[in-house]
């Protein structure tokens, strides 16, 4: 390896003009696995003991990730629940339209929140007792709906029911989290919705397959009493058909009686681990092509 090689390979930087940054080339993995305790077990942080975890939907659609960091989500590792196939996940985007029907139902509580119904949902439940009577965890929304169906009814749902009541919520409001409250506008840069807590991968600059995410969140619930059984339910599924896949990414540990801190990073977009610089400039003209390409395909399938 030439020394070149070698500062490309291990260092983060940034190609003025081009908007390319780097990390180390380590791709977002993810085991699928629908075994409710393992699942659970990757999420819960102290203060708080679990019981009676289940989970309902496909084998694939759930499943524990790992790199999440160098993919550029935010958060390293945990688990993830999705509308069709957590493999879909993994980067980088080179798909206009990821997606996989499981056909499956979807769940009752999930269509309560929408004018619609909901097909192929995943949702893990358990028991959880808090010695604190607090309540937090982080998470990030993912989707290959971003952004040709923000502002459109053909939104996927998800939602963390504490006790019956949706926990996530933009912070300080009352509004649950959605492609439709959170995007940066469809095309970009025109009606976004809280453009803030965003970030738009439609050409691939991230190492992940969906199209947008959100910025890490905190779901909260606080007053709970000490001590008590509560109920936790998190679900999502797809809306209205089957067609494009969502998710939500759970940190690892962060399930707790008290908050978690996480890194303030600025978002970093990782790309296959380069041998030249000329790799590069291809690389980013592959993105354009890509993002070119689902832009022709979403003209076809949007709503007017």
């Amino acid at each position: 390896m030439n020394s070149l090689t070698k500062f490309l390979s291990h260092s983060t930087f940034t190609l003025v003009g081009l908007g390319i940054a780097t990390v180390p080339a380590h791709a977002l993995t993810v085991n699928t696995t629908d075994e409710a305790n393992a699942l659970v077990n990757q999420i819960v942080g102290s203060g708080i003991t679990f019981s009676n975890a289940t989970y309902t939907g496909a084998p694939a659609a759930s499943g524990i990730f790992t790199n999440g960091l160098s993919s550029g989500i935010g958060i390293g590792n945990g688990i993830i629940l999705t509308s069709g196939d957590a493999n879909l996940a993994v980067g980088p985007n080179n798909a206009g339209s990821a997606g996989e029907s499981n056909g499956l139902p979807g769940d009752a509580d999930l269509d309560s929140l929408i004018p619609g119904n909901t097909l192929d949902a995943s949702v893990l439940e358990f028991d959880f007792v808090s010695d604190s009577g607090n309540l937090f965890f982080n998470y990030v929304f993912a989707s290959e709906e971003y952004p040709a169906f923000v502002n459109s009814p053909f939104n996927d749902v998800f939602a963390f029911f504490l006790n019956g009541q949706n926990l996530a919520l933009i912070p300080g409001t009352t509004t649950p989290v959605s492609i439709n409250t959170v995007n940066g506008g469809n095309p970009i840069g025109t009606d976004a919705t809280n453009p803030q807590f965003f970030i738009d991968n439609s050409t691939g600059a991230f190492n992940i397959e969906y199209d947008g995410f959100t910025t890490i969140f905190t779901a909260q619930a606080t007053g709970l009493v000490p001590g008590s059984t509560n109920t936790i339910k998190l679900a999502i599924a797809d809306t209205s058909d089957t067609a494009l896949d969502s998710a939500v990414f759970f940190e690892g540990g962060t399930f707790a009686a008290e908050p978690t801190p996480t890194p303030v990073l600025s978002p970093v977009a990782s790309v296959p681990e380069p041998t030249t610089i000329l790799g590069l400039l291809a690389f980013g003209a592959f993105g354009a092509a890509t993002g070119l390409k689902r832009k022709q395909q979403y003209k076809t399938i949007a709503p007017v």
